[in-house]
């Protein structure tokens, strides 16, 4: 009886120091700079070396995350999340993190998707509904910036809520600030 009582204290304070010692032993991630400013890579790299560590890293906060645009899909919920844009790498078919834009962030327009998911328009409207104008929001293949707030992870979906694409200045802004190369 005491013998067994050893062998499970033993086993008991080896995996304690196992687990102690793989805790020590692993990588921290780096910290988040204060704007909140992460490259696709750096986000999706966080998440597949440890996504309890990202999840605490990220989580409720407001990052900016640039990378390629995957494709863009429409809703049919205009009043909620009218919009999703998939930022994926280039060697993943999948997606890796996808932005919803809520009607609240795009303002003063309506946004149509292309039938093969690769382009966003936003319309904008008179009135009595007239399109005055279009301009385009995102386009697969593109590099871009999009601010959003994280909100979870799902099934390999690094999720942001509220966002919102940078425009040209701001993000050139912030490429040259965290020293990333344009092409």
């Amino acid at each position: 009886m005491i013998g067994n009582v050893m062998n499970i204290a033993k086993t008991s304070i080896a995996l304690l120091l196992a687990t102690i010692c793989a805790a020590l032993c692993q990588t921290p991630l780096p910290t988040l700079p204060p704007d909140g400013f992460v490259t696709l890579e750096q986000i999706v790299n966080d998440f597949a070396n440890s996504a309890d560590s990202a999840f605490q890293k990220y989580n409720g906060m407001r990052v900016c995350v640039y990378g390629r645009v995957g494709k863009v899909t429409q809703s049919d919920d205009t009043e909620g999340d009218p919009l999703t844009v998939y930022l994926q790498l280039h060697n993943r078919p999948t997606p890796d993190v996808k932005a919803y834009f809520d009607s609240d962030d795009i303002v003063s327009a309506t946004v149509g998707v292309s039938s093969d998911d690769s382009r966003a328009t936003l319309y904008h409207r008179d009135w009595s509904g007239n399109i005055l104008r279009t301009s385009s929001l995102v386009v697969t293949g593109e590099n871009t910036a999009i601010r959003g707030t994280f909100d979870n992870f799902v099934a390999g979906d690094i999720i942001l809520k509220n966002s919102f694409k940078l425009d040209p200045a701001a993000l050139q802004k912030k490429l040259t600030e965290h020293g990333i190369a344009t092409e």
